[in-house]
Formats: structure tokens, C-alpha cells, sequence
């Protein structure tokens, strides 16, 4: 199974991202915060995405893709913590996509050598 996996697939980082991009779907945001859940399901697949192409890139290009992706990381958890004022997640969801986000953001921060 592992040889039918992408390189992208294979780093927990990437698998993270999925994880909290699939918690993301699960939110259906009140009309008054419908631009904040948009920009949240944005810059959770930006994160998604970043991740994947960084496995195709080296050097300073890879590095580049994961800064941006950690980036994103900064921007969901902050437009989650809007979302939580309006009532939009509870404070159970909120904490739990927070974790994900300390832990993604974690491995972003080694993979770009910061």
C-alpha cells in the first residue's frame, strides 16, 4: 500500500491538513458569517495544496510552499476564532480544529526551518 501512495500522501503533515480540511466541511455557518466559513474552506484547501506541491519542489521553492501553507495555517485558526465569537462552531469545535492548526502549524514551522 505504502509504494501506491504519492509522495504528498505519505507525510503526516499533508494528512493533517486533510484531516482538517474534512473537520472544515462539517461547519454550516448562520448567513451574517457566510464570508468568514468561505474564507476558512479557502485557506484550508490552500493549506491542502501547498502541502502537495511542496512534495514536488526542492530547496528554497519547497520551503516556499510550506511557508505559505503554514501562512493559512495562522489565517484558519484566526478566522475559526471569528467564527466561534459569532456563534457560528462551538467552543468544542473550535478548540479541537485549534489543536489541529498547533500541530499543523508545528510541522510547518520544521519543514521551513524556522
Amino acid at each position: 500500500m505504502e509504494n501506491d501512495l504519492l509522495p504528498h500522501e505519505r507525510m503526516d503533515v499533508y494528512n493533517v491538513a486533510v484531516e482538517l480540511m474534512e473537520l472544515t466541511v462539517q461547519i454550516s455557518a448562520p448567513k451574517g458569517v457566510a464570508d468568514n466559513l468561505d474564507q476558512l474552506r479557502r485557506a484550508t484547501s490552500s493549506i491542502v495544496q501547498n502541502c502537495a506541491e511542496a512534495c514536488g519542489k526542492d530547496g528554497a521553492d519547497r520551503r516556499r510552499f510550506f511557508t505559505i501553507a503554514r501562512g493559512s495555517t495562522l489565517e484558519r485558526s484566526a478566522t475559526l476564532r471569528i467564527l466561534l465569537a459569532y456563534d457560528a462552531i462551538t467552543a468544542d469545535f473550535y478548540e479541537l480544529a485549534r489543536q489541529l492548526c498547533i500541530r499543523l502549524y508545528a510541522m510547518l514551522t520544521r519543514l521551513t526551518g524556522h
